[in-house]
């Protein structure tokens, strides 16, 4: 039968790890990507005893049964959902907002100089004898002209910009994957969950919030924290 002496060693051993978790969340506290730590404590039970005896009831103590990240789970699937939903929204906005400023009513836009043509015609046809309205309307149909050139240029460039940066962010989630890749084959090879690195699995849900960023992504994990995407 083990004495006080030793229960109370344990329990000093195992709180003294758990007060070092709690540390160590303290000091990660600004972190990236770190998630809290909880100690999981369990009882180390009796003997089993032998055939004239019974098994102690009193138990041996106590002892950290694994350190495990402490999160929802729920909250961090969607989190990543609105996140991606949030890029998406903002990447759209800000090409309409330069599609926008390029048609809608300015100084010196298409429409603009579509209605300055429009207009020199009309004097055309109250005097159509008359040259000047005519080099008016001339004049004012190359600057139209130059006008359709103009937008046609700026609207052929915000789409080449566009198509760069979707290849930008093409290749950016590949690399990622790739990295992704590379922490699922360590995860598999250290064995199961218990065994996984916390450290690791940090850095995993680090790279599937950056993914995140470029497509809507769940994941699915087996018992060793490898993460499966779902795109």
């Amino acid at each position: 039968m083990p004495g006080l002496f030793d229960v109370g060693k344990t329990a000093l051993q195992s709180y003294r790890q758990s007060l070092a978790v709690t540390g160590q969340n303290i000091a990660n506290i600004n972190t990236d990507g770190y998630k809290r730590r909880d100690a999981n404590l369990e009882e180390i039970s009796g003997s089993q005893g032998g055939i004239t005896s019974v098994a102690s009831q009193a138990g041996l103590g106590v002892r950290v049964e694994q350190i495990r990240r402490a999160f929802d789970s729920y909250i961090v699937d969607r989190t990543r959902s609105a996140n991606a939903y949030f890029e998406a929204s903002d990447a759209l906005l800000n090409k309409l907002s330069e599609l926008e400023d390029m048609l809608l009513p300015q100084d010196s836009n298409l429409g603009i100089f579509l209605a300055r043509f429009f207009s020199s015609l009309q004097e055309v046809a109250t005097a159509p004898g008359d040259t000047a309205p005519r080099v008016v309307a001339i004049e004012t149909g190359k600057s139209l002209s130059d006008s359709f050139r103009h937008t046609s240029t700026v609207a052929t460039q915000l789409k080449e910009g566009t198509l760069q940066q979707a290849q930008q962010a093409i290749s950016s989630a590949n690399v990622l994957c790739g990295e992704l890749t590379n922490i699922n084959a360590a995860l598999m090879s250290s064995g199961k969950g218990g065994n996984a690195s916390n450290s690791m699995l940090d850095n995993r849900d680090r790279i599937i919030d950056e993914i995140s960023k470029f497509v809507e992504v769940t994941t699915d994990l087996d018992s060793r924290g490898a993460a499966t995407l779902r795109l």
